[in-house]
């Protein structure tokens, strides 16, 4: 396992937290994901490996989240973005739900706003992707 600075992880931790307690903020998830984007740099300087693009896509081709984590913190016009729609929910899971969930979910035809990548026509809940993209980073393999 990589390490570095236990400071750039608990930022992480802290932000995936703040996104989670407000689950319509893309503000708020965005910066989870740049805040564990820098991790991963953080992760690179303490490697002491001298390419850092090549050091992001071993982490990319080991974590699919990763590798949409870093997609998305790329900004490109045509890459991932963060939108907010309308998600169905299925009356199965009505007893998952948070109360204040299931009360917007009845009024609003079994649907929840909810921020996620949109990358194409595929969508991708952005709090589940970040959380696996922390947790892979905490767990990276060293290098070869």
């Amino acid at each position: 396992m990589l390490t570095a600075s236990s400071d750039h992880f608990t930022t992480a931790t802290s932000a995936l937290a703040a996104a989670r307690a407000a689950p319509l903020s893309a503000k708020k998830a965005m910066l989870a994901a740049l805040l564990i984007d820098a991790a991963a740099d953080a992760l690179f300087a303490a490697s002491g490996e001298d390419d850092v693009l090549v050091f992001r896509a071993r982490l990319a081709a080991n974590s699919d989240a990763l590798a949409l984590l870093f997609a998305l913190c790329a900004l490109r016009p045509d890459g991932p973005r963060l939108v907010t729609e309308a998600v169905e929910v299925p009356i199965a899971d009505y007893s998952a739900l948070p109360v204040e969930d299931f009360m917007v979910s009845l009024y609003n035809n079994h649907t929840m706003m909810r921020v996620r990548i949109a990358v194409g026509e595929a969508r991708h809940d952005v709090h589940e992707v970040l959380a696996r993209a922390l947790r892979d980073l905490q767990s990276a393999p060293p290098p070869p």
